[in-house]
């Protein structure tokens, strides 16, 4: 599972880009324990391939989908990327796209660790067994640093179907939390498919991620919040 939190470490400008954004870069559950509604909220996701609508349960899952929302809000998926595409349980053809602000950190050498930039991370995992959001076709979620903190990190992935391995209790490290579910694919899962098709001879540092990153990241336009 190290391929979801392998793209840790972000370019310089990227730091200082979300440093200036008010984003705490550790957000504390009192910090956003709430978010702004208790509904459900829509986000467009404007790609180079086409658009999607996520719906974010704020409901069900409500400090992650106020750490999403604060994210988008503040502008910092725009321009961002998507640049993977993986299959994790060892069938034919991908499993799950990723993407977020940190496809730069691909080529990086050294430890990695979300402590090594200031990117807004949340310490608190919304487990499935709270929400009843499992890892389903369509399910958004999103990455952790598994290899030292353990805290989320701003990396999504969208599952194209069923991802057992990132519910509570499919793994033991860095602890048996899983991966964050919070929202789901409301339409555009077309587009996911066209992005999960790219080619993926693209380049990395990272051993475990070679053959699964995009020759040509998919960019992200904008993401903003749907209007009501």
């Amino acid at each position: 599972m190290k391929a979801l939190i392998a793209s840790l470490l972000a370019t310089l400008t990227l730091a200082g880009c979300i440093s200036d954004t008010g984003i705490n870069p550790t957000e504390s559950s009192a910090s956003i324990a709430k978010p702004q509604t208790s509904e459900a909220v829509n986000v467009i996701l404007e790609t180079d391939l086409g658009d999607m609508i996520l719906r974010v349960d704020t409901d069900k899952a409500p400090i992650t989908s106020a750490y999403f929302l604060r994210i988008i809000d503040n502008g910092l998926y725009n321009g961002a990327t998507f640049y993977r595409s993986a299959s994790l349980d060892g069938e034919a053809g991908p499993q799950l796209i990723q993407g977020g602000i940190l496809q730069g950190a691909l080529t990086q050498t050294g430890p990695i660790s979300a402590t090594n930039f200031q990117i807004p991370t949340l310490p608190d995992v919304e487990r499935t067994s709270l929400t009843g959001l499992t890892h389903q076709t369509g399910t958004v979620s999103f990455a952790r640093d598994l290899l030292d903190t353990g805290v989320v990190i701003p990396e999504i992935f969208i599952c194209l179907r069923a991802c057992s391995w990132a519910d509570e209790g499919a793994r033991s490290v860095p602890d048996t939390h899983g991966f964050p579910a919070f929202g789901s694919v409301l339409k555009g899962m077309d587009t996911v498919q066209a992005i999960a098709n790219q080619k993926t001879n693209g380049e990395t540092s990272i051993k475990f991620l070679q053959g699964q990153i995009h020759s040509t990241p998919v960019v992200i336009r904008k993401a903003y919040r749907a209007p009501n």
